[in-house]
């Protein structure tokens, strides 16, 4: 009895000394009392990151994965267990409880066991949480108490409560009860039930130690504890009790803390996020916006469409489009090239954990928006195999032309679709382009030139725009890449000194598409922050780069493409426009093609170019793109894209002359195309003549040819031409193919008078 009597006066006296500490001892410490109306800004937050349809896609958080969720929010039952087992006076007491702590002074000198019982109430325990350190001295405990005084004087219970319970740490990152509830049993809180509550009610006294995931023994043992408090309390009834009792805890697996679609959200965060962010007067420096956007509990909106997004990666990842490929140890095969300038690459480059060859990218916008609906930066993603290869410059081959040529061409009236070029040998200084299959085919229509991807037209209206004003126009319709050293002719084929990237080619085409209309991608729509005030929105800003005239025309032939030309492998029952691209010696294959509604920028190669070339080199794009086709275009509509005013036709006109048909224009000349209002032909056809020759010699009528031998020769071929020689890479002597049926000159001296017959 007296030992009890000696421990209660010791307890008494140790009580009067702490409240002393608190209410003498404030002078000490008043003026680092915190501003308690900033809680939500000072307190970790996780952000979420939404797509365009507003649904989650990831979160993001540093050392704390917190999740705010309103008291309103937090079933009753949930509330009350936290209450019974870690303050059961919390609606009586004023910050402090003296009982409280007098209890736990005596439970822990009597057990010994100095952690078990804990004397600080929810709002002390809101207080270190949030506002001072974890360490153990008398100044730091007077400071808490007197701070718990203060915060009871400034908000109501409840309002405390709502901020411990999304303050308190659950173990594995996740601090409030939200991301626990997420974590453990991936569910909201609203949705947990008694047995859940309780169960998370038990960890925050010793997170590690009570965590379900390190020990579910631990965690069920303190989960009854909770119960029964809860019962003592009158919380739940004995049924409740025994049904807690009695239902089973099903934990979910702990989540990954890699956020799927990893190379779209690593663009929207590193390229469009944190310098949007920076640019507002909110931060400083790029160290102060990652921290807000790791812990800021911002809503982050972007145009990603998950559907595509994931079909997107789904097909890049297959491997059957791919055929032979080799896993390549890159970093190994960089130091032996750089040491050995290596052209062959020996065995031991590759490793089964290194990097799949060849890659590709591919990036997909909405044209009129600008919206970026789906990034992939390469196949099989790892820590291996990171690099957002869509912004890696890469040559784009015959895909530039185009953006360079054949659109200023149009828009400086230049050429127009039906306008005749010749493809014939040409040469400035020592450049000679080829085409594909080093045949010249003479004559031809710009239309034709662009479906059949023909070098050496394209190159002669190069020549003829200039170089400077083509790059120019590149540059304005979103290619980054370009500069003054790109000031040549080989630029019109591709032979750029960096090469352009996916995702600006797309910017390019996506003029095209809108119309003239250049609007700029973007993956970032708008930022909000943990009280829903918008920070950020975006606000696209639309450029007229081309005449709508001039975006129909370029279009409407490079839908050639694939109706007839090098893309006619692309199945769509949509109407679309396409160009195909092939480096030198295959070493890239680029693909964009696009609807009114969509613009698809794909390319594939080796992530070091001398490593391989891609065998049929643009045509092994083909494959991926229909599969994607085939399984987005649900959500495509099938419309076509519109002829603009001030465009006059379809009018027939000869393909050899580009001028209306005339009487001895054959029939396989003909074609029909688009002109501006006021720039339809109106002369006919200057190139079919009526001329005869001799049948039988090939040459111009002698004056003693039968009539029978004589037939007329239709087709006058202008201008003048070269032949190749050594300068040109095929073999000499080769023209175009329409010089062999120019008329001759000389005249038939292979009938004589006996064939005369004038008689007959």
């Amino acid at each position: 009895m007296l030992k009890l009597f000696k421990i209660g006066l010791f307890l008494a006296v140790v009580m009067a000394a702490f409240m002393a500490g608190v209410f003498f001892g404030v002078p000490t410490y008043a003026d680092s009392i915190p501003d308690f109306s900033l809680w939500r800004e000072q307190t970790p937050l996780t952000s979420y990151v939404y797509d365009r349809y507003g649904n989650e896609i990831a979160t993001l958080y540093g050392e704390q994965n917190r999740i705010f969720v309103p008291l309103e929010e937090i079933p009753l039952h949930v509330q009350q267990a936290f209450i019974a087992i870690e303050d059961e006076r919390f609606y009586s007491h004023i910050g402090i409880d003296p009982i409280a702590i007098a209890r736990s002074l005596f439970e822990n000198l009597k057990s010994r066991q100095w952690t078990e019982q804990g004397g600080s109430t929810i709002t002390q325990q809101l207080v270190k949480n949030t506002y001072l350190s974890s360490e153990k001295t008398i100044a730091r405990k007077l400071r808490e108490a007197w701070f718990s005084l203060l915060m009871e004087r400034k908000f109501s219970k409840d309002e405390i409560l709502e901020m411990y319970l999304n303050t308190i740490y659950f173990a594995h990152g996740a601090y409030g009860i939200e991301a626990a509830s997420n974590y453990y049993f991936d569910k909201s809180t609203e949705e947990l039930t008694l047995a859940e509550g309780a169960l998370l009610a038990g960890i925050p006294r010793r997170p590690n130690y009570y965590s379900p995931s390190i020990s579910y023994e631990n965690a069920r043992q303190r989960q009854r504890m909770v119960l029964q408090k809860m019962r003592e309390l009158q919380y739940i009834t004995a049924e409740e009790l025994a049904g807690a009792y009695e239902q089973e805890i099903t934990l979910t697996e702990p989540p990954s803390r890699e956020y799927p679609f990893p190379y779209y959200l690593d663009y929207m965060l590193h390229h469009e996020l944190v310098p949007a962010l920076l640019e507002l007067p909110l931060f400083e420096d790029r160290g102060e916006v990652y921290e807000a956007v790791y812990s800021g509990g911002y809503r982050i909106y972007t145009a990603m469409d998950t559907a595509i997004q994931a079909s997107a990666e789904s097909v890049l990842n297959s491997e059957s489009h791919y055929g032979a490929d080799a896993r390549v140890d890159m970093l190994k095969l960089l130091e032996l090239m750089e040491k050995e300038a290596l052209q062959d690459y020996p065995e031991e480059v590759l490793q089964e954990d290194g990097v799949l060859q060849p890659q590709a990218s591919i990036v997909i916008a909405e044209p009129s928006s600008g919206e970026l609906l789906a990034l992939v930066g390469g196949r099989e993603d790892s820590s291996a195999n990171q690099g957002l290869r869509f912004i890696n410059p890469r040559q784009p081959g015959s895909a530039i032309k185009p953006i360079l040529v054949y659109a200023p061409a149009v828009e400086e009236n230049i050429v127009l679709p039906g306008s005749i070029v010749d493809d014939a040998p040409f040469i400035r200084g020592d450049w000679a382009p080829e085409n594909l299959g080093q045949q010249f085919s003479g004559l031809v229509t710009v239309r034709r030139a662009v479906a059949e991807s023909l070098n050496v037209p394209a190159a002669k209206i190069f020549a003829e725009l200039g170089a400077k004003k083509g790059v120019q126009y590149g540059v304005n319709m979103g290619l980054s890449t370009l500069g003054t050293d790109d000031y040549h002719l080989a630029a019109s084929l591709g032979g750029l000194t960096l090469g352009v990237t996916p995702l600006d080619m797309a910017q390019a085409y996506a003029v095209l598409a809108n119309e003239g209309i250049k609007t700029g991608l973007h993956t970032l729509k708008r930022v909000e922050d943990s009280s829903g005030q918008v920070i950020y929105e975006r606000r696209s800003k639309t450029e007229a780069v081309l005449q709508p005239q001039t975006a129909f025309l370029v279009t409407d032939m490079l839908k050639d493409v694939v109706s007839s030309g090098t893309a006619a492998a692309l199945m769509t029952e949509h109407p679309m426009a396409a160009k195909t691209g092939t480096s030198s010696e295959n070493r890239d294959a680029y693909l964009v093609a696009y609807t009114p509604e969509i613009v698809i920028s794909f390319w594939m190669g080796h992530d070091i170019q001398r490593l391989g070339s891609i065998r049929g080199g643009s045509s092994a794009a083909i494959p991926f793109i229909n599969t994607l086709l085939d399984e987005i275009s649900a959500g495509i509509p099938p419309s076509d894209f519109q002829k603009p005013a001030y465009i006059s036709g379809p009018h027939r006109i000869c393909s050899k002359s580009g001028l209306l048909p005339g009487q001895y224009c054959p029939e396989d000349t003909l074609v029909e195309d688009y002109f501006p209002a006021g720039r339809v032909p109106w002369e006919t056809c200057n190139r079919h003549i009526a001329l005869h020759v001799c049948r039988a010699s090939g040459l111009l009528p002698g004056q003693y040819c039968p009539s029978w031998e004589i037939e007329p020769w239709v087709f006058l071929r202008r201008p003048p031409f070269e032949l190749t020689d050594e300068r040109w890479r095929g073999e000499a002597g080769r023209g175009p193919e329409d010089s062999y049926q120019m008329p001759p000159e000389e005249y038939c001296t292979e009938h004589s008078w006996w064939h005369y017959r004038p008689w007959q």
